[in-house]
């Protein structure tokens, strides 16, 4: 039987075989990649060597644009954690009724009747439609859908299954 030790000097012997079996074979490998490049005239470009685009390189789908996490928005004074104000809010802001406390930017806390709202810029209204064009509207519509998107029942239907309704 066999020891550890008598496996293990084993395999380091054959492992030895095996580079130096490696290294015979290289030589005439690269002799026939030489050959067949000198053949075909192939450049390092062409056999994807070289840091120039290929044509299977090109076919490859761009890389995605990773995704940030966002600019935090909210701080906590006592811990100094962060968060964007997107997603589940942590426990130290989850319960808190006024989230401006926690602004990064935010100035120092004023008292809620100095605090000034910023009106948003009004939208341009947009112009109502004409009665003529909701009209054409209308009637450009096949009549083809009934109610919730189902199929409207025609007579034809309506007899064939046995539901005339009049």
């Amino acid at each position: 039987m066999k020891t550890y030790q008598a496996v293990r000097a084993e395999i380091a012997k054959l492992e030895k075989q095996a580079e130096e079996l490696r290294r015979q074979e290289l030589k005439t490998i690269i002799a026939q990649v030489r050959q067949v490049i000198a053949d075909y005239g192939l450049s390092a470009a062409d056999v994807g060597l070289a840091g120039g685009r290929t044509r299977a390189v090109a076919r490859k789908a761009p890389a995605r644009a990773s995704r940030s996490s966002g600019v935090a928005k909210y701080r906590d004074p006592k811990s100094g954690q962060t968060w964007t104000g997107h997603g589940r809010p942590p426990a130290w802001i989850a319960g808190a009724k006024d989230r401006d406390a926690f602004l990064i930017d935010a100035p120092a806390a004023q008292p809620a009747s100095k605090k000034v709202r910023v009106a948003k810029a009004a939208k341009p209204a947009r112009p109502a439609k004409t009665p003529k064009v909701a009209a054409k509207k209308r009637a450009a519509k096949p009549a083809t859908r009934g109610r919730k998107g189902r199929a409207a029942k025609t007579p034809a239907v309506e007899i064939e299954s046995g539901v005339a309704v009049q």
